[in-house]
């Protein structure tokens, strides 16, 4: 009888610790999938955007995607001019600079190391911005599906 509930306690705590590894490599792949989401909505209000050029990262290097998704962060985008949609785009900016879930430690130090800095990006308008915002979010959602193999 004993040996029959050590058998199941063990069973049970080793699925209990796979799923908890899964849980945040799932968080991290909702969160992307949440962001396209988010700039295909951004895309609705490009011709509300201030007209501003921004550093738009383009064909980042292997590993430095988390530093290059960092600079799309740190860019405000701003409303071309007050009014019912400057609160909904106010809110969509806000969302896009929450942090995105941990992947793996030690990366990000990595990365910061050897990664252009944010000033070094070509300048953009919002258009061309958001859809390099999304096209390295997709390559993002490949790289974190094709370590999960």
């Amino acid at each position: 009888m004993q040996r029959i509930v050590i058998c199941l306690l063990v069973i049970f705590s080793g699925t209990l610790a796979r799923k908890s590894s899964f849980s945040e490599r799932d968080r991290l792949l909702l969160r992307l999938r949440q962001l396209i989401d988010l700039v295909e909505e951004l895309n609705n209000y490009v011709n509300d955007l201030d007209p501003e050029f921004l550093p738009a990262p383009e064909n980042v290097k292997r590993h430095c995607e988390q530093a290059a998704f960092s600079c799309f962060q740190a860019v405000p985008l701003k409303p071309a001019a007050a009014g019912h949609r400057q609160e909904r785009l106010g809110w969509l900016s806000k969302q896009l600079t929450r942090k995105l879930p941990v992947a793996k430690a030690g990366g990000r130090q990595r990365a910061s190391l050897t990664c252009p800095s944010c000033d070094s990006y070509e300048k953009k308008p919002p258009k061309e911005f958001l859809e390099r915002l999304k096209s390295l979010i997709q390559k993002m959602i490949h790289q974190h599906l094709s370590q999960g193999r």
